[in-house]
């Protein structure tokens, strides 16, 4: 492993922090603390199976690698779907899953959801359309 096994943190047991603890302490997950101790950037002790870390250097390390920010979500696959109904004027289940390269299940939950949101309706005859929608001149 590339951390160090210093002898300075295994003199002071009683201010040494699993990871676990070390994590909360910053906010951050058990793992990050490991990742972080792995690549050497927090000085840690290995000790009957886990990693003990000093609260100062979680704290150092915490400050000067920020957390990642939250992965940025991909657009809600409703929207596709309404994207779709916008263009094609209507469509059944069948046709969005194909059009989507999805399983029909999936395309019929996706219309499920645009109709509890009051955003599409299914005709009588099964096909889908955008609620307020004009339709599209013949």
């Amino acid at each position: 492993m590339s951390s160090t096994c210093c002898e300075a943190l295994s003199v002071d047991h009683d201010r040494l922090l699993s990871t676990s603890e070390a994590g909360r302490l910053v906010g951050r997950t058990d793992s990050a603390v490991r990742h972080a101790v792995r690549l050497g950037l927090v000085e840690g002790l290995w000790n009957h199976n886990r990693w003990l870390v000093r609260p100062s250097a979680v704290i150092a390390w915490a400050n000067v690698h920020k957390a990642n920010p939250a992965p940025r979500t991909a657009k809600p696959r409703t929207e596709d779907v309404a994207e779709l109904l916008s263009d094609y004027g209507s469509a059944s289940a069948e046709e969005i899953a194909a059009v989507l390269e999805v399983h029909p299940g999936n395309a019929r939950k996706y219309l499920a959801l645009l109709a509890v949101q009051g955003r599409a309706e299914r005709r009588k005859d099964g096909q889908w359309v955008l609620v307020g929608a004009e339709p599209l001149a013949s």
